[in-house]
């Protein structure tokens, strides 16, 4: 009986040696839900690894990313991803060790491989740009640095604050670290001193308004993006929009996003009393007309697909959507228990105590303990953001990220640049964790990052551009994305946001 050939992984396993990259090249076997089947076996490989890197050699499989996800996301958003993996090509080709041979095969193999399977292949397709980046900037740089240079937390102990105003400071980490190339904006608030708001700014977005021009007519000294929305998911359907807040979203006490989803949210009460908590149906007030709904009944896309086989209603926002029995549970809503409902009937919300809340996820750090427990905040199935929900890295990809932490009174916020070969490479989550922890935070938690970061402060922009990957044969000027929710401190009093 002859010896099964080896698989192209365990080749370039081979080729490679020992390592951390490794587990790099054993991300992206399988595709999601979590939880679901166990991964295929990889393609097998009967010849040495010098015969696997000229088979997969082939540029065209390249050049043709844009045209094989036009069918699932708009075609600037295609091209923005074709750019992305075209860019960590060269980026692999052009370091050129064993090492960085591995990886770019593994690049090409995991990138047909998604390309291959069935759909949704965009949120892979970038997922998998920004991790074997991520990875190939940090091989470059210990390559270059070896063990010489010095931790970041080196940089927290000597961290300088400058005082903008009565309750409000920032302070700027920037520097060549063993993590590798750090670039993070912090500020620090006082929420009693300096009031806090959520904004919806969907509507400036949608003008073309940059959010530094929004920020200033808010009349804000200062402000961060904020939580998750609609973006990559492939099932975007009416009533929901691409770009819809995901999650929470609580402004002037009114509920303007419901929690359908339980996920770590920044809130804070009337006194300006601030806190992170896990914010989900339960913490809700619901009826309709004349009657309470059960919470308890709820189905979201982090549970299931399918309503349970009674009397229910799908909900959207505050919107019923359909009635029926075993409903299709919306992606950005929920389906509950409830007789005698029509579509188009409005589902009264309110969460008691609570005047301003923004919901992101997971929550980084609780009473100083390191937690992440996606599955617990309903980062699961099909529920978006998909890019959480359906990682395939194991958090183990270097972005750029936003975090918000509590300092006794005050609140600490991070925005943690990324995708920049030069100047940061980002974090994950569990890093971003590690910084908050540093800083002095007893409970911290994840905001939108990626290209939505952003934080502005009297004016200015402080973050680097991420929307584009930034470093060798990659673009020099990105640009930023527009944000759709944001969080803005130090508004004036006489400025009422508005949609």
């Amino acid at each position: 009986m002859t010896n099964p050939s080896p698989s192209w992984l365990e080749v370039t396993l081979s080729f490679l040696g020992d390592g951390e990259l490794g587990n790099v090249l054993q991300a992206f076997a399988a595709p999601w839900p979590r939880g679901g089947p166990p991964a295929p076996s990889e393609r097998p490989w009967g010849h040495d690894f010098a015969a696997l890197e000229r088979e997969l050699a082939d540029p065209v499989v390249l050049a043709t990313v844009p045209d094989r996800l036009g069918g699932e996301i708009d075609r600037a958003q295609a091209e923005l991803f074709g750019r992305r993996t075209a860019a960590v090509d060269e980026l692999l080709a052009s370091i050129g060790d064993r090492p960085a041979r591995a990886l770019r095969v593994g690049f090409r193999e995991r990138l047909l491989g998604i390309l291959a399977a069935a759909g949704p292949r965009a949120p892979r397709v970038r997922a998998l740009a920004d991790f074997y980046y991520s990875h190939a900037c940090r091989h470059l740089h210990r390559r270059a640095h070896g063990d010489s240079l010095p931790p970041l937390a080196s940089a927290l102990s000597s961290l300088r604050w400058t005082t903008l105003t009565d309750g409000l400071a920032r302070a700027t980490i920037d520097g060549l670290f063993a993590e590798g190339p750090t670039h993070v904006n912090l500020l620090r608030v006082e929420p009693r001193r300096q009031p806090i708001d959520v904004v919806d700014c969907r509507g400036d977005a949608g003008a073309g308004v940059p959010f530094v021009d929004t920020v200033a007519r808010l009349g804000a000294r200062a402000a961060t993006s904020g939580g998750f929305f609609l973006y990559s998911e492939a099932d975007i359907a009416p009533p929901s929009r691409r770009h819809d807040p995901v999650g929470l979203l609580v402004q002037g006490g009114e509920v303007r996003s419901p929690a359908w989803l339980r996920r770590g949210a920044l809130a804070i009460n009337r006194a300006g009393m601030a806190w992170i908590e896990r914010i989900g149906p339960e913490r809700m007030t619901m009826w309709l007309r004349t009657r309470t709904l059960d919470p308890s009944t709820i189905v979201n896309r982090a549970s299931g697909e399918r309503g349970p086989d009674m009397a229910s209603i799908a909900v959207v926002g505050d919107r019923v959507v359909a009635v029926g029995r075993a409903l299709a549970v919306p992606l950005n809503g929920a389906v509950l228990a409830c007789e005698d409902a029509t579509i188009g009937d409005r589902v009264q919300l309110a969460i008691p105590g609570i005047a301003t809340a923004i919901a992101g996820g997971p929550v980084l750090l609780e009473q100083g303990r390191v937690v992440l427990d996606l599955r617990r905040e309903d980062f699961w199935g099909t529920a978006p953001p998909v890019t959480f929900s359906q990682d395939e890295t194991g958090d183990a990809n270097l972005l750029p990220r936003l975090a918000v932490g509590t300092v006794g009174n005050e609140l600490v916020f991070a925005a943690i640049d990324g995708r920049n070969l030069e100047r940061a490479l980002g974090m994950t989550l569990g890093d971003v964790a590690s910084l908050m922890s540093a800083l002095g935070c007893t409970d911290a938690l994840n905001l939108d990052g990626g290209s939505s970061k952003r934080m502005v402060v009297d004016g200015m922009t402080l973050d680097l551009p991420s929307t584009d990957l930034v470093g060798v044969n990659a673009a020099a000027d990105p640009g930023l994305r527009p944000v759709y929710t944001a969080i803005v401190i130090g508004i004036r009093a006489d400025v009422v946001a508005t949609p």
